[in-house]
């Protein structure tokens, strides 16, 4: 169980966020709680130096798909934007 809660607190801030149903500005402007970045920071560290676990693997993989889905709103927020 302490695993699951572990690899899904990413998304559960994510969805939070989407929750607190921003604005479009306030989507364009969102950026990973500094938990998330300094997370992030430190598993790509112990990459570089010495590897990781699989489940720090798939912690990493979930950083990189939000990071990727959120990029994605973003895109389509700003071309709506361009479009109207």
């Amino acid at each position: 169980m302490a695993v699951k809660e572990k690899l899904n607190w990413l998304t559960d801030e994510i969805a939070d966020f989407l929750a607190s149903c921003p604005e479009k500005e306030q989507l364009l402007d969102y950026h990973p709680s500094a938990r998330v970045q300094e997370r992030a920071r430190a598993l790509l560290h112990k990459i570089k130096n010495r590897g990781i676990s699989t489940e720090e693997q798939r912690e990493l993989d979930q950083f990189e798909y939000a990071e990727m889905l959120m990029q994605l709103v973003k895109a389509r927020l700003r071309a709506r934007k361009v479009s109207y």
